[in-house]
């Protein structure tokens, strides 16, 4: 097997009941959080008075790959948003299946229309990338500032914006038709989404996926996307590294998708 497509490690698992402590909670004002939610991009245009306020309410969470962030069903108490690393959010198909529901970067937020609704996820959130770290602000008091607020309603509009972003290319990822013009679809949306630009070298994607988790984003059988991906690999367009995946031929990957 490549090494770009090894095994995550499996869950941080922990007693059913219990809540990870957070790697720092918020006391007070704690500076730290307010510069933080100020390098947000959805805090951009909200006023310091009201950051400091929100970080009253703050936590910054880390998580080790493949640690649930949240499980299906626990209430969606707290905004939620990417500081560092990828946060994958998967639901399972009634025949038990894992289905990717989207990927979420930095400056996204995860599960913001369930918190507004104030209900309970419908979906695992587990972090797909090492030392990911969230920044978590209870939803009560966000939710309750809103109607005062029209610089944090604002923020919270873009930010829906930019979730609904992260849901829709997973639809056109999907209905891009036959599974080679999938997953360069896939491709090309995480070079677009995450990618680091190597000059003549292509682009790397720093993302450790599994190959039966590129099936499961593609919906597709794992066997389907080893056999494409070697097929790429030995043309020249990919190259695996431990946790990478170089794309060396974007032009080949997009011109799959405009035949």
């Amino acid at each position: 097997m490549d090494a770009c497509f090894e095994r995550l490690p499996p869950p941080v698992t922990r007693p059913r009941g219990t809540t990870p402590a957070p790697a720092s909670t918020a006391a007070g004002v704690d500076a730290g959080l307010e510069r933080s939610l100020a390098a947000m991009a959805m805090f951009a245009g909200v006023d310091a008075t009201s950051r400091a306020r929100l970080a009253r309410d703050a936590t910054i969470r880390r998580l080790a790959a493949g640690e649930a962030l949240w499980m299906a069903g626990q209430r969606a108490d707290h905004l939620t948003l990417v500081g560092r690393g990828i946060i994958q959010v998967e639901q399972m198909t009634v025949h038990g299946e894992g289905f990717v529901v989207g990927l979420f970067g930095v400056d996204d937020s995860i599960g913001l229309p369930t918190v507004l609704e104030r209900g309970r996820y419908r979906s695992d959130a587990v972090a797909l990338t090492a030392d990911s770290e969230v920044l978590r602000i209870r939803a009560e008091p966000v939710l309750a500032a809103l109607a005062e607020s029209p610089a944090l309603a604002m923020a919270v509009n873009r930010a829906l914006v930019r979730h609904s972003g992260v849901l829709r290319a997973k639809i056109e990822i999907v209905t891009a038709g036959s599974v080679p013009r999938r997953l360069a679809a896939l491709f090309l949306h995480l070079i677009a989404r995450f990618g680091e630009d190597l000059g003549a070298e292509g682009v790397r994607l720093g993302i450790g996926l599994t190959r039966e988790q590129i099936g499961r984003y593609v919906s597709t059988r794992v066997e389907t996307v080893s056999r494409i991906l070697s097929r790429w690999q030995k043309a020249g367009w990919l190259r695996s590294g431990r946790g990478t995946i170089d794309v060396l031929r974007v032009d080949m990957l997009q011109r799959i998708l405009d035949v």
